[in-house]
């Protein structure tokens, strides 16, 4: 089963549309950034994948193993949200 996260309503317009998406059978969290095609990607640490558009910017993220996280991913998560 999964499920599609909304993105947080915010008064200030994000600069590309940040779409979610949890599957609970995988435990894997994807987050894309605007609706450019990921053609390449990479695992920056274990069970964190980054995906980059033809332009080298960051088009998504999937935190496999989402659940068991902790702080440490919500940190770097954040870090990425802010830098897309």
């Amino acid at each position: 089963m999964s499920q599609t996260l909304a993105p947080p309503s915010s008064p200030e317009p994000s600069r590309r549309p940040v779409t979610g998406r949890y599957d609970t059978r995988s435990d894997v969290l994807s987050v894309r950034f605007g609706d450019a095609e990921a053609v390449a990607s990479r695992e920056v640490r274990p069970g964190l994948r980054v995906a980059y558009d033809a332009a080298g910017a960051v088009a998504g993220i999937e935190i496999l193993a989402a659940s068991a996280g902790g702080p440490t991913i919500d940190r770097e998560l954040r870090r990425l949200v802010e830098a897309a």
